[in-house]
């Protein structure tokens, strides 16, 4: 499975998600990461994996240099930096987002984000 991230803002976006992850290393089940940088237009594949076993649920958060966020109500400390932890890790660089969740098939899965 490919989780492809898909800007279609006139704008550059920051990008990140959240995926099951069991057993994760430093504790919990979830898995965070980001931050990739998608200039408008353009795609970014952010994760490749083994489609068995995937939870169908994931969870994006996006946002844009003119202060546009892609976000719903699922919260999460995330840092400025590039990162992948376990939904459970911060650091004092951490702030509070709130992510929007997704369902993405077991095969290739596009997640758009869109001018409001």
């Amino acid at each position: 499975m490919a989780l492809i991230f898909r800007n279609d803002y006139s704008r550059p976006i920051w990008a990140m998600y959240e995926r099951y992850r069991p057993n994760c290393p430093d504790g919990g089940n979830w898995l965070k990461a980001g931050w990739w940088k998608i200039q408008p237009g353009q795609t970014a594949v952010v994760f490749a994996g083994d489609p068995h076993g995937v939870n169908p649920i994931w969870y994006a958060y996006a946002h844009s240099d003119d202060g546009l966020e892609w976000s719903d109500r699922f919260q999460e400390l995330v840092p400025v930096r590039a990162f992948e932890w376990c939904s459970n890790v911060a650091d004092t660089s951490s702030r509070t987002i709130l992510m929007h969740e997704f369902v993405a098939a077991s095969t290739n899965h596009t997640h758009t984000f869109r001018a409001p």
